[in-house]
């Protein structure tokens, strides 16, 4: 099973204990950056979850104790090789890593179990008491419990050193003193492979008669009349000649006892380059790709958001009666149907707040019922130490003769923001949403909790008091808008056509939240195709779900701290999936930017010091965004609202994947409670709900003449749809109670 970097991640800021950025990158080498406190570690290719914790601990290890800092410009270190430095660091912050977390020696024991049996320090065919000293003092630290390594006195003085380095300075001066150590040995077994060496070369100088046994050394013949010698197929050469080709040949084999090792360069460590080598190999996977972090943008909250004392003005406005004074060019017909027209869309509102006050009553009571019992399972009955004098008569027979005391935990204070989707395809079943909004912010109103509604939109008509008139009758992109951000590298963009649209508040009075209320009613109803001209500065637009979550996180946080409230609800309905969102992809000297998708995958939401999996699609870019805002929201939980025009099968395959409940229980559950509903990673649950299931009006229906079955099928059918009718209602009580 494939390695989880994010819980990787999460493992590295734990053994750092500090809140680092972890960045998983397409590098070959892990690096810290000390003044961002970024730690950049490498994709390793391994599913050895051992390996994946040791690496992650190795480097975590040289990020908190290994110091940023160029020895070799300081003249008593400079001369020291790096591969010396590397061995004795290695094994310090290796053991300083286990010391501080016991549960690390397992993963080291085990990791390097599998690195030996692999051969990455390419030693399977060696005798590693022939290896170098600094080679086998590698080795000893971190596989020596599968080898059997020899050391004589003087190595294990050096050992002793390296187990009790404390500081940096203390490892450069063990590496000084290794290599001086490895030096002189490197030198006594030259001198005493030399001396071996000339010994055979006199040995092989005669043989048993005491001829020359080389052929290269022979008397000259008595024909010989220069200083030159003839060798056969050679011609005459030189003696000095001859002497090079005595030093050509190869050496015979000399037997050293010696166990300082006769081959490679002193001034290097082969083992600990095998492993550097194979590591860098672990990086090189064709399967790994490069992994761009986007960041969250702090967004200028004022500029983005539109007060609800500005929608009322203008749809007031716009729903006002009409007369000759006011319109002096409109026909006597066209007035008098507009003004019917707002007096039957009057009515209509009056009428339905009417019928959903026995329903909103009603609601409260349950509510009311649920905390009491709530409150009553989470008492606390205790003995006060004082006699009840009522029961001292039983004190023969009774124990129980003291006075008790019930208590019971105080509740939170609870609020509510409300995210609804203002896009043009929330037109079929736009009303059915206000009805059901509607009754939210009645029950809301009657048992005091605190809220605030919007609208989220990116409409070409934005309802913007710093445009002027003239900007407000053209189209958003030959407007100047203000921005509500500067981008920088790598950071989403929001344009600055999105607008969070405040159109009902807790803050409003009484009469000025019930006008409010009717002048969104006319709106909806206007919109929904009631005979009458909508208010085209507040019309129906794009979904910029993702920009909505990203304004959510400073909404929220001002609201928690204007209303004093101590837990915070969002619920967020909305009839689709996000419009696109970009990041900031590239600066040009022009000083001109260009900006890329995020759903092409490959990304990572970095807020905060957390990252959070972009995913590969729209759905997943938005449970990864939405679960990030909400990580940096303690004491605030996330509905979703999801209405469905289609077969859910959908839905759930993009949103329900990660939950308990497979598609089979889906199916179930939608047929008994005309719903389905499930926890996810992002949302703290998420309900979908067909469009024809929303509409408030559940009625008793049947035929004239029916028989009981039929008739007890409608009863049903009604109860059914007044239960799904008030579902966020209902949902948002389940939640508070």
């Amino acid at each position: 099973m494939p390695v989880n970097i994010e819980i990787k991640g999460n493992l590295a800021k734990l053994l750092a204990t500090e809140n680092l950025i972890i960045e998983h990158k397409a590098v070959d080498t892990a690096s810290f950056d000390v003044q961002r406190r970024v730690l950049t570690l490498p994709q390793w290719d391994t599913d050895s979850n051992h390996i994946y914790d040791m690496l992650v601990a190795h480097e975590v290890g040289h990020a908190l104790h290994t110091p940023n800092r160029n020895y070799k410009l300081e003249e008593k270190y400079k001369d020291i090789p790096h591969d010396y430095v590397n061995v004795v660091e290695d094994a310090r912050i290796e053991r300083l890593m286990k010391q501080r977390f016991a549960g690390l020696n397992r993963d080291f024991y085990k990791a390097y179990e599998e690195l030996h049996a692999n051969n990455f320090f390419e030693v399977e065919d060696e005798d590693v008491n022939d290896l170098k000293l600094v080679d086998r003092i590698n080795l000893y630290f971190k596989i020596g419990a599968y080898l059997c390594i020899d050391f004589n006195d003087e190595e294990n003085q050096i050992i002793t050193e390296i187990t009790q380095a404390e500081t940096f300075d203390q490892v450069l001066e063990i590496s000084k003193k290794l290599h001086q150590l490895g030096k002189k040995q490197k030198e006594e077994v030259d001198a005493l492979h030399q001396a071996n060496i000339e010994v055979a070369l006199k040995e092989m100088k005669e043989d048993e008669n005491g001829q020359p046994a080389n052929p290269l050394y022979f008397e000259p013949s008595d024909e010989s009349d220069d200083d030159a010698l003839e060798i056969e197929g050679k011609g005459n050469i030189p003696q000095e000649q001859v002497d090079e080709d005595v030093d050509d040949k190869e050496e015979p084999e000399v037997e050293t006892t010696n166990k300082a090792g006769n081959h490679g360069n002193v001034d290097q460590s082969d083992t600990q380059r095998s492993f550097d080598k194979n590591a860098h190999e672990l990086t090189q996977s064709q399967d790994r790709r490069e992994i761009t972090y986007v960041t969250i943008p702090e967004i200028d909250i004022d500029s983005a958001t539109i007060k609800f004392e500005i929608v009322r003005d203008s749809l007031k406005k716009h729903f006002s009666h009409r007369s000759h004074e006011s319109h002096p060019c409109t026909h006597q017909y066209e007035l008098e149907s507009w003004n019917n027209a707002l007096d039957a869309m009057s009515q209509k509102y009056n009428e339905y707040k009417l019928s959903a006050r026995k329903d909103v009553n009603n609601l409260v009571k349950e509510f009311e019922m649920k905390k009491s019992a709530d409150s009553y399972s989470r008492s606390a009955t205790a003995r006060t130490g004082m006699l009840d004098m009522n029961k001292l008569h039983t004190y023969k027979y009774n124990e129980d003769i003291f006075k008790k005391i019930t208590v019971i935990p105080e509740g939170k204070n609870h609020g509510l923001v409300f995210l609804l989707d203002w896009s043009g395809s929330m037109h079929n079943q736009l009303e059915d949403t206000m009805k059901q909004l509607y009754n939210l912010v009645w029950f809301c109103r009657k048992v005091q909790i605190p809220f605030e509604v919007f609208a989220f939109t990116n409409d070409s008509w934005i309802l913007d008091p710093r445009n002027s008139h003239d900007q407000q009758n053209t189209y958003s992109w030959q407007r100047k808008l203000p921005k509500h951000h500067t981008p920088k590298l790598n950071e989403l963009v929001v344009p600055e056509t999105f607008r969070m649209v405040n159109i009902l508040s807790s803050q409003q009075r009484g009469r000025d939240l019930d006008e409010m209320m009717k002048l969104l009613f006319m709106q909806t109803l206007s919109m929904c195709g009631h005979h009458c001209n909508y208010d085209h500065k507040f019309a129906l637009s794009g979904t910029p779900l993702n920009e909505a979550i990203i304004a959510l996180g400073q909404i929220v946080k001002q609201f928690i701290k204007s209303s004093g409230i101590q837990k915070c609800h969002t619920v967020i309905l909305t009839d689709g999936d996000a419009f696109h969102s970009d990041y900031l992809y590239k600066f040009y000297e022009d000083g001109s930017a260009s900006t890329r998708s995020v759903y092409s995958g490959g990304f990572m939401i970095r807020h905060g010091s957390r990252t959070y999996n972009g995913g590969n699609g729209h759905s997943d870019f938005t449970c990864s965004l939405i679960k990030a805002v909400k990580d940096a929201l303690p004491n605030t939980s996330f509905l979703g609202i999801r209405i469905l025009e289609r077969d859910y099968r959908h839905f759930y395959m993009h949103y329900a994947r990660n939950s308990y409940m497979d598609f089979e229980e889906m199916k179930a559950q939608n047929r008994k409670e005309g719903m389905i509903h499930f926890t996810s990673n992002s949302f703290d649950k998420w309900y979908g709900i067909s469009s024809n299931k929303l509409q408030e009006d559940a009625e008793l229906t049947v035929d004239q003449g029916a028989d009981k079955r039929s008739i007890s099928t409608a009863f049903k059918k009604m109860n059914r749809g007044k239960k799904t009718n008030k579902v966020m209602v209902k949902q948002f009580i389940d939640q508070i109670a």
